[in-house]
C-alpha cells in the first residue's frame, strides 16, 4: 500500500513520515531482500537501494539476523532472507482453510457455466475431493466428496504435481507404483505420466482428456502458498464434445478469472512456466 501524502506549505505533497523509523527501516530492508531473491545483496548494495547509512543499516541487519529474519551468506558476505521470514508465511498458510476460501466462488462458477466443478487437495500420491458442484447437464464423472483418485491421471493432480516437482527423479521417487490407468487414454508408464506433468507446467493448468471417464474432459488449476507449493486445486469437468466445440481457452479463462477473484496474497495462482 502506498504511503499517505501530506502537503508542505507552498510545496508538493510529501510522503508521511513513519511513526517508528527503526521499524520502518527493518521492514524496508526485508522487502528489498525479498525482491533480491536467494542471491541476496551486499551491505553496500542494500544501503544504496534504501538510501541509508551503512553503519545504521548494519545495526538493523544485526537485529534481523538475531531473530533469523535475515541470514548472511558465508561465501559472499551478502544478506538474504532467513528462515524466520519463510516460517511466517508457512505459519499463516497452515491455518488457511482452502475449501472455505474457494467454495463460494467455485459454486458460483459452476452455476454460471453450468458445468461440474471440483475442489481437491494433494494427499500423498492421490487427490482427495473436498467439494463437488453439480451441473444440470448429463455429466457423470462418478466423483463424490471424500473420494480419492490417482493424482497422475487427473487434471487437478497434474496441476498440483507440476507446481511441486521440476525434475523427474524426485517425482519418480514419490510416485513410483502410483499410476492407476482408468481408461485407454491414460498413460501406462511413469515416463508417460511425467510428460503430462511437464505439459501442465508449461500450460499453467492440468488436463484430463477422457483419462478417467470416456466422454468427459477436465481442466484443473492449482492454488499455491507463497513458496509455490500447492495448497489445493479446482477443476471444471465438461462433455468432450462441448470442450471441442467451445474451445479450451474459454474454460481456462473462466477458471482463471473465477479463482483470481478470491486468491489473494500471500496465496498465488498457478502460472504458465515455459521451458
Amino acid at each position: 500500500m502506498a504511503r499517505q501524502q501530506v502537503a508542505e506549505p507552498g510545496g508538493e505533497p510529501q510522503p508521511e513520515s513513519s511513526p517508528m523509523p527503526a521499524v520502518d527501516k527493518a521492514l524496508a530492508t526485508l522487502a528489498e531482500l525479498a525482491a533480491a531473491g536467494p542471491a541476496g545483496l551486499s551491505l553496500g548494495e542494500l544501503a544504496t537501494r534504501l538510501k541509508l547509512n551503512k553503519t545504521s543499516l548494519h545495526a538493523t541487519l544485526r537485529a534481523l539476523r538475531h531473530r533469523d529474519f535475515v541470514a548472511q551468506i558465508p561465501e559472499s558476505g551478502s544478506y538474504r532472507l532467513g528462515p524466520t521470514s519463510f516460517e511466517l508465511s508457512r505459519a499463516y498458510t497452515r491455518h488457511l482453510d482452502i475449501r472455505a476460501i474457494l467454495r463460494p466462488r467455485v459454486l458460483r462458477l459452476a452455476e454460471e457455466i453450468d458445468e461440474v466443478c471440483h475442489i481437491s487437495v494433494l494427499d500423498g500420491t492421490e487427490i482427495l475431493y473436498l467439494e463437488k458442484m453439480e451441473s444440470r447437464k448429463p455429466i457423470q464423472p462418478g466423483t463424490y466428496v471424500g473420494m480419492r483418485l490417482s493424482a497422475l491421471t487427473t487434471a487437478m493432480g497434474r496441476a498440483m504435481i507440476a507446481c511441486e516437482y521440476t525434475d523427474y527423479e524426485s517425482f519418480a521417487t514419490r510416485f513410483s507404483g502410483a499410476l492407476k490407468p482408468r481408461t485407454q487414454n491414460a498413460p501406462t508408464t511413469l515416463p508417460e505420466a511425467w510428460e503430462r506433468i511437464v505439459q501442465a507446467r508449461r500450460d499453467g493448468y492440468g488436463l484430463d482428456l477422457e483419462e478417467n471417464v470416456i466422454g468427459l474432459t477436465a481442466i484443473g488449476m492449482a492454488v499455491l502458498e507463497p513458496h509455490g507449493r500447492p495448497l489445493g486445486a479446482v477443476s471444471i469437468v465438461v462433455l468432450t464434445d462441448e470442450w471441442h466445440r467451445t474451445g479450451p481457452e474459454y474454460f481456462y479463462q473462466r477458471l482463471y478469472a473465477a479463482l483470481s477473484d478470491v486468491v489473494a496474497p500471500p496465496l498465488m495462482l498457478q502460472q504458465p512456466m515455459p521451458d
